[in-house]
């Protein structure tokens, strides 16, 4: 997972502002549990792409995400 998430960083390299790859990075971040993180990219995406099909999917995993546990060590 760590190298997708290298691989999303170089490709936002070339476009810094795009949407699509900013939400992948997004779903990478969740898949790590860093949360706040996915939080932020996912929300760009569905501000950016509101009229996406994906972005009610994308809102679910922003509802489910927000209302975890937080459990600290």
């Amino acid at each position: 997972m760590e190298l997708a998430l290298r691989a999303s960083e170089a490709l936002l390299q070339f476009n810094t502002e795009d949407p699509y790859e900013i939400r992948d990075r997004g779903l990478i971040y969740a898949q790590l549990d860093c949360d706040h993180v996915a939080l932020l990219d996912l929300s760009y995406f569905v501000e950016q792409c509101p009229e996406d099909p994906i972005s009610e999917m994308i809102r679910a995993q922003i509802n489910t995400i927000s209302h975890k546990q937080i459990t600290l060590h």
